[in-house]
C-alpha cells in the first residue's frame, strides 16, 4: 500500500531534512535530467509570475542560468570529497557554455521560462550573466583545466562587447531607455551584471569595466531612486510603484555579497543588513496555520517610508534558501529573540515543504497549480544544500527509485525515474521523458521511451493540503 504524506508537514526539524539522505535524493533527481555533458534539463516553470508556457512548447531541456549554481556546487563537492567526477562535471559545464555561445558573443538558451530559444537576442541581462558568473567561478578555481581556462577570458570579452552594446541604458525590454546607469533597469537583473563585472576584475586583475560601468550602475541601484532604506526594499524598475518581490532577494542578496567580496564597497554591508532585517516584515501566518514570507509589498506611490500592505501569495518556496541564509546571517550579528522566533516558524514551514525526493515545490497558491506539484531540482536549493552540509558532506549515494504521485485538488504529478506526467481531472495533460530536451508530450501521446503506465502504481502519495 502506498504511503501518504501531507504537505506542508508539521513538526519537521532541520536535522530531519537538511542531511545527507535528502542530498542523496536531490542529487539523484538532478542527474536524471542530464541530457548531455554539462547539459541539465528541467521544468522551467516561473514560480513568481506563474509562467508555464514551456510545457505547451514541449520543452524541458536546458537553460543557462543554473550553470552558476551547478558549477559552484561541483567545485565545493570536488574540494570536500576529492571525487574527480565533480571536477569532470565542472569541466563539462564550461564546455557546454562555450558551445552555447553564439557567433555574436551572446548565449542561446538564455531565457528561462520562455525556452526554447536558439538565438542570443531572445534573452535578458540576468540570463546572459549567470553563465558569465559560472565561467568566472571556474576561471578563479585552482583545480580548473588549464586549456578550458584559456578559452574563458576571450569568451567573456566577446560576450561583453556584444552584451553592453546591446543593453547599456536600454531599459525594460529595450523599449524605455534609462536616464541613469544600468542595462534593463530591473534591480535583480542588473545586479547580476554588476557582479559579473566585479568578478571579472577580481579574477583577471582588471577593474576598468567595473569602474566604468559596474560602479555607476551600483550607484543607481543604491540611490534613493531605487533603494528605499526605511523599508529595506528596492524598486524593480520595470513598472510603476512596483517594488521587488520578496523572492527576488534570493538574487539580490547573493549578488550584493559577491560585489562586496570583490570590491569591499563600504555601503553594501549596511544595505544587506537593512534589507534582511526588513524581510522579517514579510513574515505572516497563513490560513493553514503555517508561517510564510509574503510575495511582495504594496507601497505608497510617493511615500516610501512605510509598507501599505503585504500581498501574501503566491508563496515562492523554491526561492527561500538564500533569503533564509541572509536572515540567519543578520541574526548572527544582531540577535533579536522576537525575530528569532519568527524565523524559526518560517524555517519549520520550509523544512516541512521539502518533498520526499528532496525537491522543493515551486510555489503555493500560484496562478497555475502545476507550479506547486511539477517540480524538478532547483539549482539554488542544490547549491544551498552543499553549503549547508559543509565539511561533513559525502559523495551522494544511489537511493531507491519510488513512484511518486503528488496531488493538489484535481491535479496529479506522477514521477518515476525518467518518466513524468501531469493529470487534470483524471486526464493526462502533459508527460515527459527527462533525457530528451523536446521530450514533453501533450495529451494522450506516448513517451519517447517506456510507458506512462509504469507510473500508475504509487509507492508514495504526496498531498498538498492548505486546510
Amino acid at each position: 500500500m502506498a504511503k501518504t504524506i501531507t504537505y506542508p508537514r508539521r513538526g519537521i526539524k532541520r536535522e530531519d531534512v537538511i542531511n545527507q539522505d535528502t542530498f542523496n535524493r536531490l542529487t539523484q533527481e538532478l542527474f536524471l535530467w542530464k541530457q548531455g555533458p554539462g547539459n541539465i534539463g528541467g521544468m522551467h516553470l516561473h514560480s513568481c509570475w506563474g509562467e508555464t508556457s514551456v510545457l505547451g512548447k514541449k520543452y524541458h531541456g536546458q537553460t543557462v542560468f543554473p550553470s552558476h549554481d551547478h558549477i559552484s556546487g561541483a567545485i565545493l563537492l570536488y574540494e570536500r570529497t576529492g571525487n574527480p567526477k565533480w571536477k569532470i562535471f565542472a569541466n563539462e559545464i564550461i564546455s557546454n557554455l562555450l558551445f552555447l555561445q553564439c557567433d555574436d558573443g551572446g548565449f542561446r538558451h538564455a531565457s528561462g521560462e520562455y525556452e526554447p530559444t536558439y538565438i542570443s537576442g531572445a534573452t535578458c541581462p540576468i540570463h546572459q550573466n549567470y553563465p558569465i558568473l559560472a565561467m568566472l567561478a571556474y576561471a578563479g578555481w585552482e583545480h580548473g583545466d588549464k586549456e578550458l581556462k584559456e578559452l574563458i577570458k576571450p569568451a567573456i570579452d566577446k560576450h561583453w562587447a556584444w552584451f553592453n552594446d546591446d543593453w547599456w541604458m536600454r531599459g525594460p525590454g529595450k523599449t524605455r531607455p534609462m536616464d541613469v546607469a544600468g542595462w534593463c533597469a530591473v534591480t535583480n537583473q542588473d545586479m547580476t551584471v554588476i557582479a559579473a563585472l566585479s568578478g571579472y576584475g577580481r579574477v583577471y586583475g582588471d577593474m576598468s569595466r567595473y569602474e566604468k560601468w559596474g560602479k555607476p550602475a551600483l550607484d543607481t541601484f543604491l540611490s534613493s531612486r531605487y533603494y528605499y532604506d526605511q523599508i529595506g526594499l528596492f524598486e524593480r524598475g520595470d513598472g510603476v510603484n512596483f517594488t521587488e518581490r520578496t523572492s527576488y532577494f534570493s538574487v539580490i542578496f547573493v549578488m550584493l555579497n559577491k560585489i562586496y567580496n570583490d570590491t569591499k564597497d563600504e555601503r553594501i554591508p549596511q544595505v544587506l543588513d537593512n534589507c534582511a532585517a526588513h524581510v522579517f516584515d514579510a513574515i505572516y501566518t497563513g490560513d493553514d496555520g503555517h508561517t510564510y514570507l509574503a510575495w511582495g509589498a504594496k507601497t505608497d506611490p510617493d511615500d516610501k517610508s512605510y509598507v501599505v500592505d503585504w500581498m501574501k501569495t503566491p508563496v515562492v518556496i523554491n526561492e527561500y534558501p538564500f533569503v533564509l541564509k541572509q536572515m540567519e546571517d543578520y541574526l548572527s550579528r544582531h540577535p533579536d529573540p522576537e525575530k528569532r522566533a519568527a524565523l524559526d516558524k518560517v524555517e519549520e514551514t520550509f523544512y516541512g515543504c521539502i518533498f520526499c525526493d528532496g525537491v522543493l515545490p515551486g510555489a503555493f497558491w500560484p496562478k497555475d497549480p502545476i507550479i506547486t506539484i511539477a517540480a524538478s531540482p532547483n539549482c539554488k536549493f542544490w547549491l544551498w544544500m552543499v553549503e549547508q552540509l559543509g565539511d561533513d558532506i559525502r559523495d551522494p549515494e544511489p537511493v531507491e527509485e519510488l513512484c511518486r504521485h503528488r496531488v493538489l485538488d484535481n491535479y496529479v504529478w506522477k514521477r518515476k525515474r525518467h518518466l513524468w506526467t501531469i493529470e487534470r481531472d483524471g486526464e493526462r495533460v502533459y508527460g515527459g521523458y527527462t533525457p530528451i530536451a523536446m521530450g514533453v508530450t501533450l495529451g494522450d501521446q506516448s513517451p519517447a521511451l517506456g510507458s506512462y503506465a509504469d507510473l500508475d502504481n504509487a509507492d508514495v502519495i504526496e498531498v498538498i493540503n492548505h486546510a
